[in-house]
C-alpha cells in the first residue's frame, strides 16, 4: 500500500514527553525524504516544548487536554481554543496526517479527521477492523519487541522510506543552557557534572532519597584522587511542590532532604518548573542517572550518557531502553526501581565517565 508523495504533511503524537521525544526521528526522516513538504506536528500543550528548535518542522499545533483544565472556565476556554485549532490546522489542506504511535491511536485519528487531512497513516488495531476514516492502516511489526523509534519507524515504508531510523533530537535553548552552565561553572570550576533526577510519576518508578545520598557519597570518592582526574558534580533536578498535591505532586521534602544529608559534596539544586528549565538544565550537564521517564529521554534527545533506573520489566526495557545513546541500564531482581542497589549504580556511573570526555572532546 504506497501512498503517492505528500507536499503538506502533518504528524500526530499526543501522549508524553518521552514519546514525543521518541517520534523526532520520524519527523527527522520525513523532513530528509520530503524536504521541500510543508510538516507540521500535532502535539500537546504539556509535551510540545520538547519539538522547539527542531528544524526539520515548520509548524507546531497544539491543545490542552481538558484532564489539565481547572473549574468550569477553564474547559470552556479549552474547547474554544480547540474549536481555534481545528479550523487553523483545516486551514492547512494536509495530504496526509500520520499516527505517530506504536499502535492503534483512536484519539489521534478522530483529530486528524478534525484537522480535514485527505488521508490517514496510522498502526491497524491488533483485533478487528481498522475504521474507514484510517485511510491506509497498516500492521506494527514487533511492537513488543522493538523500541518505540524503531515501531514508530515502520510508518515510513508506504511513503518509501528506507533505512535505520537515527536518534533522538532535540534543541534546547541557549540562553538557558548558558545560564545554567555559568552558574555551575561558579558553584564548582572544571567538573564533570552528574544530572541526577529525582522525581518520577509511578511510584514503581521512584529511588529512595537515601539512596540517593548513598550514590553521592560513594561517587564524591572520585574527588579526592590525587591525580585530580575525573572532578565531578551533582546537580539535583525534581518537580518542585509537595508531596500531597493532588494534581502535579513535586519532591520539594525529597530534594531538600537530600540536600540537608549530601553537605560535604558539591550539589547544585535545579527546581525545574517549566519544561523548558529542565531540558536547558539537563544540557548544561555531562551525565544523567534517573528513573525511565520523560526526563530520561530528555537527557537522550540532548546525547548525554544514561545511567537507566528501570523496573524489572522485559516489555519496558525492550521497548523504552536510552536510544542510540553511551548507557546503562539498571534493573533490580525484583521489580520497584526501590530494590535497585546503589553499588550498582555507582558502577555504571564510573563505566560511563570515559564517555563524558569523549562527547565533550567531540
Amino acid at each position: 500500500m504506497n501512498i503517492e508523495p505528500p507536499s503538506r504533511i502533518l504528524v500526530v503524537r499526543r501522549d508524553n514527553i518521552g514519546d514525543l521525544i521518541c517520534t523526532t526521528p520520524l519527523i527527522a526522516a520525513l523532513r530528509q525524504q520530503f524536504p521541500d513538504a510543508y510538516l507540521a506536528v500535532l502535539a500537546n500543550s504539556y509535551n510540545r516544548t520538547v519539538l522547539d528548535g527542531n528544524p526539520a518542522i515548520d509548524e507546531i499545533f497544539s491543545y490542552d487536554k481538558l484532564k489539565h483544565t481547572h473549574g468550569v472556565t477553564g474547559r470552556i476556554a479549552a474547547v474554544i481554543a480547540r474549536i481555534k485549532l481545528i479550523m487553523a490546522m483545516r486551514a492547512k489542506r494536509f495530504d496526509l496526517a500520520i499516527l505517530a504511535k506504536s499502535g492503534f491511536d483512536r484519539h489521534g485519528l478522530r483529530l486528524a479527521r478534525q484537522a480535514g487531512a485527505k488521508a490517514i497513516l496510522g498502526f491497524a488495531p491488533e483485533q478487528g477492523a481498522a475504521p474507514d476514516t484510517l485511510t491506509h492502516p497498516i500492521a506494527a511489526e514487533n511492537p513488543k519487541t522493538l523500541h518505540e523509534v524503531e515501531v514508530v519507524g515502520q510508518l515510513l515504508r508506504p511513503l518509501g522510506g528506507k533505512g535505520a531510523p537515527g536518534p533522538l533530537k532535540m534543541f534546547p535553548d541557549a540562553r538557558l543552557v548558558s545560564g545554567f552552565r555559568q552558574k555551575l561553572e561558579a558553584q564548582g570550576p572544571g567538573r564533570k557534572w552528574i544530572a541526577l533526577h529525582l522525581s518520577a510519576r509511578e511510584q514503581t518508578r521512584r529511588w529512595p532519597e537515601e539512596k540517593f545520598v548513598a550514590l553521592i557519597e560513594q561517587l564524591n570518592a572520585v574527588n579526592d584522587r590525587p591525580d585530580g582526574k575525573d572532578r565531578i558534580g551533582f546537580v539535583l533536578l525534581w518537580s518542585p511542590g509537595a508531596a500531597d498535591n493532588p494534581t502535579h505532586p513535586g519532591d520539594d521534602d525529597k530534594a531538600a532532604e537530600v540536600l540537608r544529608r549530601s553537605a560535604g559534596a558539591c550539589v547544585v539544586p535545579i527546581a525545574t518548573v517549566r519544561l523548558q528549565e529542565l531540558i536547558a538544565a539537563v544540557a548544561a550537564c555531562d551525565l544523567f542517572v534517573g528513573a525511565d521517564g520523560g526526563a530520561m529521554h530528555v537527557a537522550v534527545g540532548l546525547g548525554l550518557p544514561v545511567a537507566a533506573l528501570f523496573e524489572n520489566s522485559d516489555a519496558k526495557r525492550l521497548h523504552w531502553y536510552p536510544w542510540q545513546v553511551s548507557h546503562r541500564l539498571i534493573q533490580p531482581t525484583m521489580f520497584p526501581v526501590s530494590d535497585i542497589g546503589v553499588d550498582a549504580v555507582a558502577s555504571a556511573v564510573v563505566e560511563l565517565l570515559p564517555e563524558v570526555a569523549e562527547r565533550n572532546a567531540g
